[in-house]
């Protein structure tokens, strides 16, 4: 394969970047090519593996659009503002239009389309040999030339609740407020320790590892200092969608969260 050769424009937006949940629809502009077969397939996935955002690849904006997508595309001829209205009926807030022609090379394109300013936010551009194809890491570096830099910031979201209002919340050393405290939304995938305590009850301290895209409920339920009790009166609940209690072993507690596609993640708290 022949070296890339990048041509790059950027329309920067001045605000701040967009929602990294927004909903993004991929369509497929052929200029009467037949290079590069299922690339918009393979750009819905990188997607898919990299960020948080809500997505439409071709398939599923035929459903939404109907079956004369591909020729309304066509009729747009790349043009923004039409590709925009295609957007639009999907509630979408964005259009990566993905073009292949041929002169020669194969030259493939990729477009951001502001859906609501009908316009093109950022292009990028690059020459192909006849019979080779961009692979996954190259797929990913054509992404992050147009994609917000935060869209690659996966995320996941704590709620965590206290059996005592005022308790201090503490995650990863970060003092997060006092009890009740709203849903927190934390970068993932990663691991946290979570602490909960207040004066006159024995703190609460937990490790959890947050999953990309998971949603994790923490009950932390804080016990008087001097109350006694057996060790099993103190307790937690970790769920995702759901209570899903794997076991108990070796005097510690372990609760396996199995969101779908997922393995279970066993999770320790001390008390």
């Amino acid at each position: 394969m022949k070296a890339l050769v990048f041509l790059c424009l950027f329309v920067g937006l001045s605000h701040a970047d967009p929602n990294p949940k927004r909903k993004v629809a991929v369509l497929e502009y052929r200029a009467n090519s037949s290079a590069l077969p299922g690339v918009a397939g393979k750009i819905v996935a990188a997607l898919q593996r990299q960020t948080s955002l809500d997505l439409l690849g071709p398939d599923q904006m035929r459903v939404v659009f109907g079956e004369h997508l591909d020729q309304a595309v066509v009729k747009c001829g790349g043009e923004a503002d039409c590709i925009a209205k295609i957007g639009a009926k999907a509630g979408a807030s964005e259009v990566i239009l993905v073009g292949i022609s041929e002169l020669g090379d194969v030259i493939l394109t990729m477009q951001r389309i502001d859906v609501s300013q009908r316009t093109v936010v950022a292009r990028v551009a690059d020459s192909i040999a006849n019979g080779a194809a961009p692979d996954d890491d190259q797929i990913g570096y054509y992404l992050t030339k147009i994609m917000p830099s935060g869209d690659f910031m996966r995320f996941g979201v704590i709620d965590i609740i206290s059996s005592q209002a005022g308790a201090l919340v503490t995650i990863g050393g970060e003092k997060r407020g006092n009890t009740p405290i709203p849903p927190l939304k934390l970068h993932a995938p990663a691991t946290y320790t979570v602490r909960v305590e207040k004066d006159g009850f024995l703190p609460f301290t937990t490790k959890i590892a947050l999953p990309a895209d998971g949603e994790l409920k923490l009950n932390a339920n804080l016990s008087k200092k001097g109350a006694g009790g057996a060790w099993y009166a103190h307790w937690y609940v970790l769920a995702i969608g759901g209570v899903l209690v794997a076991g108990i072993a070796g005097g510690s507690i372990y609760y396996a969260t199995r969101p779908p596609a997922a393995t279970s993640v066993p999770v320790t708290g001390s008390f």
